[in-house]
């Protein structure tokens, strides 16, 4: 049998503790590595270890999954991730592995954001199906991502502490741990007040006492876990098909652009916009200026030529 996976644990804690991570882009990169060690123990029996691992074996192993270049692209943030722990921590003698590859291009296009219709029709439908925990459950993180513009995996990572509540016991901000595990504060808009109150009066009463997780299994072998990205994801196509929506557009990320469009649709101030979607740099945030932009462009264009009839 492989013993590739057996450092895998190991490898997650060093994401958290050593490289500043966020527990749910370091539990990603450990899923990301288990499988390949899986594939791995399958395709190249006779490794004896990471060590022998080479560029060519990754390639491989991209080669057979052709994973999309944003998926491509985190596989090998993660390999490097791995290949450095292994280096320097296990001290193994690795090969150079993942800094042979090329970090797979991104195609330069404009995210196509819900409108406030198909967004309505979501929720709707999500609503509509929320007579129990499970459904309940479902609306409360899909209204709960439009409402903050989040990123999928800082609401499922948020915890109990990180909500402040007005004298009447309301939630009115949360601070969301994003990328590069920097902590931000966002305050919720009405529907991601609702949703969030409404799941914390179902949560403190049938949850877990003890877990930390503010959106996690009530009940079973799991209770107190958070939800698994892909439960949520899968949630969401269950939902968006009800909705009339394509199955490319029932995906959390899709909500973020929704929230991102409307607050520069509304006027808020670039900087404003960056700062609540947790972005690095403006740069990534003026994207959805060029959307605002086209969609002024298409209107002007949409007038009478009134020349034409001069």
């Amino acid at each position: 049998m492989s013993t590739l996976p057996s450092l895998i644990p190991a490898f997650e804690s060093y994401l958290t503790q050593e490289e500043g991570l966020s527990p749910a882009t370091a539990r990603q990169y450990r899923h990301d590595c288990l499988k390949l060690a899986g594939w791995l123990g399958q395709e190249r029996p006779a490794l004896e270890g990471w060590e022998a691992v080479t560029a060519r074996d990754l390639r491989a192993y991209m080669g057979h999954h052709k994973p999309a270049p944003a998926r491509a692209r985190r596989l090998v943030s993660a390999w490097k991730k791995l290949w450095r722990y292994l280096s320097e921590v296990e001290g193994l003698k690795m090969q150079a592995g993942p800094a042979e590859l090329k970090t797979p291009k991104l195609p330069a296009r404009l995210p196509k954001a819900l409108t406030n219709g198909e967004v309505s029709r979501l929720l709707i439908a999500a609503r509509e199906q929320s007579n129990d925990a499970k459904g309940l459950r479902d609306w409360a993180v899909l209204a709960f991502l439009y409402g903050t513009g989040c990123r999928i995996s800082e609401a499922l990572s948020l915890t109990f502490s990180a909500i402040e509540l007005d004298a009447d016991r309301l939630p009115v901000s949360v601070r969301l741990i994003g990328k590069g595990n920097k902590e931000r504060q966002v305050f919720l808009s009405p529907t991601a007040q609702r949703a969030l109150h409404q799941w914390l009066r179902v949560r403190r009463t049938q949850g877990h006492a003890t877990s930390s997780y503010v959106f996690s299994h009530l009940t079973g072998k799991n209770a107190g876990e958070p939800f698994p990205v892909r439960t949520i994801e899968a949630a969401m196509q269950r939902i968006g098909k009800r909705a009339g929506l394509r199955p490319e557009q029932s995906t959390p990320h899709k909500l973020r652009h929704a929230h991102a469009t409307a607050l520069v649709d509304a006027g808020r101030r670039i900087e404003d916009v960056k700062e609540v979607l947790g972005h690095a740099s403006i740069a990534t945030t003026q994207i959805y200026t060029r959307v605002n932009k086209n969609r002024l462009a298409a209107t002007a264009a949409s007038l009478p030529d009134v020349l034409d009839s001069a």
